[in-house]
């Protein structure tokens, strides 16, 4: 099976300075347009701007501090001319971010208020609603593991998209969430979680959208670039990642058979 040329890559910029992932994190603007700048170089066509952590041990904020550490990023990538998708699982940011410009929305908890789905569609912005059975991720770290799997995944996002849909939104995409896996699942169930859905991932597109995977960031390297393999081979439309030129070091890669 050959790898997948995704159609579109979404290069995470975070605004939360308590992120995991201190190299995706900007606190200036001119850090903010460095990586913006690197991200395009590296092939991604849009930007993830993301303001509030779902590290575990992350300090909680409020809606307030999200959208003040949002808008002025936001705006400033706007003028220099990119997309940008704005992830939060706040309806209220959805529709502050809308009005200040964002092209798409990349939905992280489990339910879109009616107002701000009316705001996606007025806006004619892509919707990506992301798997999370718990809530959100201030929630998941005292709720009780969710069984993870196919059936679950077209159970908990099948009726948001018809909702999206009835409320007049164009592009709705998916995003299985790999990362969701309660962290009481030690690490060979959630490979093997995972990779159940890597492998049947087009038992997903009976709901008519395209897909999002993230290649998530691992600690050590080879297990980093052996996600971002699988999640290339797995076929998604679009990927989400801190690192494009791992990708694209992936898909420039001799795979051929030598003699």
């Amino acid at each position: 099976m050959a790898q997948s040329r995704p159609r579109l890559l979404l290069g995470v910029i975070n605004l939360s300075p308590e992120s995991m992932v201190s190299d995706s994190v900007v606190s200036s603007t001119a850090q903010l347009l460095e990586r913006a700048a690197w991200l395009q170089a590296h092939g991604c066509a849009s930007l993830d701007l993301g303001a509030r952590s779902i590290t575990p041990t992350a300090a909680m904020i409020d809606d307030h501090e999200e959208q003040r550490r949002l808008l002025p990023a936001l705006r400033r990538l706007r003028q220099e001319g990119y997309r940008v998708s704005v992830d939060t699982w706040s309806s209220a940011t959805v529709q502050v971010a809308l009005a200040a410009g964002a092209t798409d929305i990349n939905f992280t908890g489990a339910m879109i208020g009616p107002e701000a789905l009316e705001a996606v569609a007025a806006a004619g912005a892509p919707l990506i609603l992301t798997y999370m059975p718990y809530g959100d991720a201030y929630r998941m770290r005292d709720a009780e593991p969710v069984p993870y799997g196919l059936q679950a995944l077209l159970d908990h996002l099948g009726p948001r998209v018809e909702q999206a849909r009835a409320c007049g939104v164009r592009e709705v995409i998916i995003d299985p969430n790999l990362g969701i896996i309660h962290p009481a699942t030690d690490d060979y169930g959630k490979i093997q979680l995972q990779n159940s859905v890597l492998w049947n991932l087009e038992r997903l597109r009976v709901l008519d959208c395209p897909i999002l995977l993230y290649a998530a960031r691992k600690p050590e390297r080879l297990a980093r670039i052996l996600f971002a393999s699988n999640v290339l081979f797995a076929g998604a439309d679009i990927i989400r990642t801190h690192h494009p030129d791992m990708l694209q070091a992936l898909l420039a890669a001799n795979t051929s058979e030598t003699p």
